[in-house]
């Protein structure tokens, strides 16, 4: 089974996305920690892609994915994608 993670700064709309895709249109919540459905998909909260501290966590996360979504708000004129994340990534 494949798996995606979705990553994004906080409020990009990526547990939105996660549950639509699978069906779920009720209103999203904070995501507090690394969330995982049924189908093995990623949600990681937004703080693990915004602040270096966290980068760690996010990497090792990332690690067992096939396929890794960035989520970037579209009123958000600033890329925050963090430098080398995608070079960690190795599906």
């Amino acid at each position: 089974m494949k798996r995606i993670a979705f990553v994004g700064a906080v409020g990009a709309g990526k547990t939105t996305l996660f549950n639509a895709l699978r069906g779920n249109y009720s209103l999203a919540r904070k995501t507090q920690a690394v969330e995982f459905n049924d189908h093995g998909d990623i949600d990681t909260p937004g703080e693990y892609f915004s602040h270096p501290r966290w980068y760690h966590a996010l990497i090792t996360t990332l690690q067992d994915v096939d396929t890794l979504i960035y989520v970037h708000a579209a009123n958000d004129k600033e890329s925050r994608l963090p430098a080398g994340l995608l070079g960690c990534w190795n599906p």
